[in-house]
């Protein structure tokens, strides 16, 4: 009895150590290991809203790529917000933003967001590239020793993009003064090719355009001066400016009125690169943009400074910069700070760079990364100019929709400059007294 019972306990030992093994064994193929849940938990998505789109929004998610690739715990979502100060302005005052950073062209609202308390500091990112990074994109995000954002990419407007062939073939050559436009844009309204292509439907062009022309009527100082509401918008030489425009505008140099108030911007590079349009004046992306589309520099499209208005004004052109911003409360605060820091640094500058019609606010991106119509054309007309922040960009933020909804009316109705002026004036007291 006593064998057959310690083999029977035997037999029920072996069973039950195999019930268990089994059980472990089962619970080992259901349950994931530590290593892949901890491995889940750590990859975060950082939200990024911007505006570009297009080549420059390829660009961007290229270099994105190289970000991704490096860092597999991240993963960055690029949302093009085609009304990016709406979507900013609308999720910070809700307090819960559903963005991790955000690339704005406006350091002026940068500074009222800062000072309102709802971007993160930093000042920390600013220190580690300490005599790095453009100083002169430094100050406008600067509140009280403070940096609510960082310039991650440089730009200028540095004159008029215009078609080799149509030039060539009409036996023109590129205006340097205002009466040779005029009279190039004779020419080319005979042969039935609209001379100046403007985008204005999308507006903000417009304020490119009419800053090119103040800086030619009254110079640097006068675009200062406007800028921080120390001359009126009624003052004669702003009143000037809106007259030259006008005068273009009747002249036919931007086409039929009722046509170019329909005009999208992007949709002017192909234009313009098949020479259904000579002219273009817009920003040094525009460099990028053509060549991506198969037009090259030099023989298909090349750059000049806007003709000369006035003999004796010190030439400027306007220059500035994209900056990103962390909000508060943003969803993955940490991953963010150091994208931030990422993008603000050389690497990832040299990548843009590389990819042209993109200037580095980093001065440690190396020389040779740059294209040739970009490292020389628009370095050269910067070297001989005076660079001014983007007035529009400058001034209360919410001036900056008045300003491109007045130079609207103005391409839809030239004929009342005089009044548009007025009405700015009237605009810019009641924004910059409060």
């Amino acid at each position: 009895m006593t064998s057959l019972f310690k083999k029977v306990a035997l037999l029920m030992t072996i069973v039950l150590l195999g019930a268990v093994v089994a059980g472990c064994i089962s619970q080992k193929e259901q349950t994931p290991t530590p290593t892949e849940t901890e491995t889940k938990a750590e990859v975060v998505e950082v939200v990024v809203y911007g505006q570009w789109g297009g080549s420059e929004g390829e660009a961007f998610m290229k270099a994105l790529q190289e970000y991704d690739n490096a860092h597999p715990e991240v993963k960055i979502k690029y949302v093009q917000q085609s009304k990016l100060r709406d979507a900013v302005l609308s999720e910070l005052a809700a307090g819960s933003p559903n963005f991790d950073i955000a690339i704005l062209p406006w350091p002026a609202l940068i500074k009222e967001l800062g000072q309102k308390g709802q971007l993160e500091d930093l000042t920390p990112i600013v220190n580690k590239y300490s005599g790095q990074i453009m100083q002169n994109l430094l100050d406008p995000v600067n509140l009280n020793g403070v940096y609510y954002g960082i310039p991650i990419k440089a730009w200028a407007k540095p004159g008029i993009w215009y078609n080799v062939h149509v030039f060539k073939d009409n036996n023109l050559e590129p205006p340097k003064t205002l009466d040779e436009l005029k009279q190039v844009c004779d020419v080319l309204k005979a042969k039935g090719i609209q001379p100046m292509a403007s985008g204005a439907a999308d507006k903000w062009p417009l304020s490119d355009v009419f800053e090119a022309v103040l800086l030619k009527v009254g110079g640097p100082e006068l675009h200062q001066k406007l800028m921080k509401h120390e001359v009126a918008w009624t003052d004669p030489q702003v009143v000037e400016a809106f007259k030259v425009l006008s005068d273009l505008l009747k002249q036919g140099c931007y086409g039929d009125p009722k046509v170019a108030i329909g005009e999208k911007w992007e949709a002017q590079v192909a234009r313009l690169g098949n020479g259904e349009v000579a002219m273009y004046f817009m920003g040094n992306w525009m460099n990028l943009m053509l060549q991506s589309q198969g037009f090259k520099p030099g023989d298909d499209y090349n750059l000049i400074p806007f003709p000369t208005i006035k003999e004796g004004v010190k030439p400027a052109i306007v220059a500035g910069g994209d900056w990103v911003i962390v909000p508060k409360g943003a969803p993955h605060k940490d991953a963010a700070l150091k994208l931030a820091e990422w993008l603000a640094g050389p690497e990832y500058q040299e990548i843009m760079v590389r990819q042209k019609g993109y200037l580095a606010p980093n001065l440690k991106v190396p020389k040779e990364a740059y294209d040739p119509v970009d490292g020389k054309i628009v370095y050269e007309i910067m070297a001989n100019s005076v660079v001014v922040p983007d007035l529009d960009d400058n001034v209360p933020s919410g001036f900056q929709p008045v300003i491109w909804d007045k130079l609207f009316e103005l391409w839809a109705n030239p004929d009342n400059y005089q009044q548009i002026a007025e009405e700015l004036e009237k605009a810019a007291k009641d924004y910059y007294s409060s």
